[in-house]
Order: structure tokens, then C-alpha cells, then sequence
């Protein structure tokens, strides 16, 4: 379960418009709804907001994983 704490830090990470990005990785990685079909963008908002749901949290952590490499390999382009 994500807390509000956790909830706010995602949105810092990949932004507020989490949602599309959260459906690409579940996508990109083969994982679907049991009825074969992508998840809903309200069920991902509904993970965001509290739900337990281990495959949806999952992509959302994997995604703010590739988003804070990203960071850092702009602030180390920025340096150097």
C-alpha cells in the first residue's frame, strides 16, 4: 500500500501525470488485468491513493527507479 508520504515523493519523481507512464511499464513488461486487457487509468489512481495491489505497485516503484536514473544522468551531464 502506497502511504501519502510515499504518494507525494512519486509525483516529485515522475510527475503528476504518473499515470500514462505507470501503464507503459505494465505494458512494456507483459502484465495485464486477468482479463488480458491494460489496467485501468483508475485503478492505477486507486493504487496511488491507498488500494493494495502487489503488480500495480510494483510498476509504480520500477518506474520511479528509471525516472531517478534519468535524474541523475542529467545532473551528471549538467556537470561534466
Amino acid at each position: 500500500m502506497i502511504s501519502k508520504q510515499e504518494k507525494e515523493r512519486i509525483k516529485q519523481v515522475v510527475g503528476f501525470r504518473y499515470v500514462k507512464a505507470i501503464q507503459q511499464q505494465l505494458n512494456k513488461t507483459g502484465r495485464f488485468s486477468q482479463n488480458g486487457k491494460q489496467y485501468s487509468s483508475s485503478m492505477i489512481t486507486n493504487v496511488m491513493n491507498g488500494a493494495n495491489h502487489a503488480v500495480i505497485e510494483q510498476a509504480i516503484y520500477e518506474v520511479v527507479a528509471i525516472k531517478n536514473e534519468e535524474i541523475k544522468r542529467r545532473k551528471k551531464l549538467l556537470k561534466g
